[in-house]
């Protein structure tokens, strides 16, 4: 573990476990059916971020609940780490990936300037 937040480390370990109950699945593991379960929940669960904050419809309920919304992207979070579970990656890896996106992300903002 490099540079990652001990907590998160756990709680991705801990997810892992989780995962591996509930599938009976060896994780993390390239699992194509789980993979693809998981992207679908994905579209389902932005879909529960979006309607907790209804803000950026135009001319209609303007539905705005903060702890809802939170929930919710907690949901989308674990589902990404779902994703990446079954698909074979480690916490290492997905840390290691972010951050060089993030770095890239800032690289090419500055190049734009």
């Amino acid at each position: 573990m490099s540079g990652l937040n001990n907590s998160f480390y756990d709680s991705f370990q801990h997810q892992v476990g989780f995962q591996e109950r509930v599938t009976g699945a060896t994780c993390p593991g390239d699992h194509l059916e789980h993979f693809s379960y998981h992207i679908q929940a994905m579209v389902e669960e932005l879909g529960e971020v979006m309607k907790a904050d209804k803000r950026w419809k135009t001319n209609r309920n303007k539905r705005y609940e903060p702890e809802e919304k939170l929930d919710e992207i907690a949901d989308v979070f674990i589902t990404a780490i779902n994703i990446s579970i079954h698909s074979g990656f480690s916490v290492n890896d997905i840390e290691q990936a972010i951050s060089s996106k993030i770095k890239q992300n800032f690289e090419r903002l500055n190049r734009c300037e």
